[in-house]
């Protein structure tokens, strides 16, 4: 099912460009938590503390919860992970989609998993990461990672485990909001735009239910805090 893509020297060139661009688009605010440790998971607060939408740790309820934690695209692997994770609970224990909580975190060099079609066909994002379309096999011009189809004949995930599929059933997306302000940077004379038209350009291309966190890592502590055991999905 997986397409063979190659992708390690365009994934260097790219991170080159996202630690550059982030020194460029620097003043996201990082909230470290601690790992968990002995003490009782944190309970959930689901709310907004300080501009930080929280409330997704409140949907955190379901007897099994894993965090799936995402720093590059490796041919959609968190995705892979997320589904499998659902596939073998469903199969063993009889859990439904209810019964599972599972939080995808996007961070680093995987920012593009969690951008829309246009954006990808603007800055042509899958001739950058040498993606394949799942359709026609030429450089992607969309989010290969959505809405794909069971006949696509180079598609890199499953149809009930793209992201848009996965959301729909329940999981939790967050971004990291450093990784993305690096995006916008490292995007910003392709799109041909000031920064803070760049920056809103990026961040209306987000997929929807994709929520902005202020850091990939807080993002997959507060997880493990609210309850999630850890997988890295690289």
């Amino acid at each position: 099912m997986r397409d063979s893509l190659k992708l390690h020297s365009g994934r260097r060139d790219f991170l080159g460009r996202l630690a550059a661009g982030a020194v460029v688009a620097a003043g996201a605010n990082l909230f470290p938590r601690r790992l968990e440790g002995e003490s009782p998971p944190a309970e959930p607060t689901g709310g907004r503390t300080n501009g930080w939408d929280d409330s997704w740790t409140a949907r955190l309820t379901a007897k099994h919860r894993q965090v799936f934690d995402a720093s590059e695209v490796v041919e959609g692997t968190v995705l892979h992970q997320a589904r499998m994770w659902m596939k073998g609970y469903s199969e063993v224990y009889g859990a439904t989609d209810a019964d599972m909580n599972g939080v995808l975190v996007f961070r680093h060099a995987a920012i593009p998993m969690v951008l829309n079609d246009p954006i990808w066909d603007r800055l042509e994002l899958g001739k950058q990461l040498k993606i394949k379309d799942p359709t026609t096999g030429k450089h992607a011009r969309r989010n290969p990672f959505l809405n794909v189809k069971p006949d696509d004949k180079f598609s890199m995930v499953w149809p009930d485990g793209g992201l848009d599929s996965l959301l729909k059933r329940g999981a939790i997306g967050l971004a990291c909001n450093l990784a993305l302000m690096g995006f916008v940077g490292e995007s910003q004379e392709k799109l041909g735009v000031g920064p803070d038209d760049a920056k809103k350009l990026i961040f209306e291309s987000l997929v929807p239910s994709i929520i902005v966190q202020p850091s990939g890592i807080f993002a997959v502590t507060r997880a493990q805090e609210a309850g999630c055991n850890y997988i890295r999905a690289t």
